[in-house]
């Protein structure tokens, strides 16, 4: 754990909202995040997002370059071990580098995009599905038709009685004897 001038601890991990494994990726989007969020030009008049952009400038550069990290790291384990937890907090005022409170480090996201509508997912194969659901839509009218062609086709004629026409198709009545 270094100091700075003043005598105040400086941890550019926690100043960074990173942990001790964080690649050069991860360093470098947690830095650029802190830097739209805290630079001067973005917020001109806030005496603390200046000196919090400072914070971020100092960690970021001490962290990305390789030798200086390797440094840094080792004088780190050698003051207080390898399972050194920090001491000053980060933006988010997380402390914890590892073990079950530590998290990883939530990135920013912002503005939240809503989930994909169904429609744009597909990508043309509504014409598909929809030609698949009126060819299956065809095939059941044309099986009911013939169910119920076959049906009257089939019927037994109805019986013959005395107020039958005499040209109607019908089937004797047998009598009884």
């Amino acid at each position: 754990m270094s100091t700075r001038a003043d005598g105040s601890p400086f941890d550019p991990y926690a100043v960074l909202g990173v942990g001790p494994s964080a690649t050069a990726d991860d360093i470098r989007h947690a830095y650029r995040t802190l830097a739209r969020r805290f630079h001067p030009d973005a917020d001109g008049h806030d005496a603390r997002a200046a000196a919090r952009f400072a914070q971020a400038t100092e960690a970021y550069d001490l962290l990305i370059d390789d030798e200086r990290r390797r440094t840094y790291d080792l004088r780190r384990a050698a003051s207080s071990g390898p399972r050194a937890s920090r001491v000053a907090p980060g933006p988010t005022g997380h402390t914890a580098v590892r073990g079950p409170a530590a998290d990883r480090p939530r990135r920013p996201t912002g503005p939240r995009r809503p989930p994909p509508r169904a429609s744009e997912v597909r990508d043309g194969q509504d014409e598909f599905r929809l030609i698949l659901f009126l060819a299956k839509v065809v095939a059941v009218v044309v099986i009911v038709i013939t169910v119920a062609a076959l049906l009257l086709a089939f019927r037994p004629p109805p019986k013959c009685g005395p107020d039958t026409p005499p040209n109607a198709p019908c089937s004797p009545v047998a009598e009884a004897s």
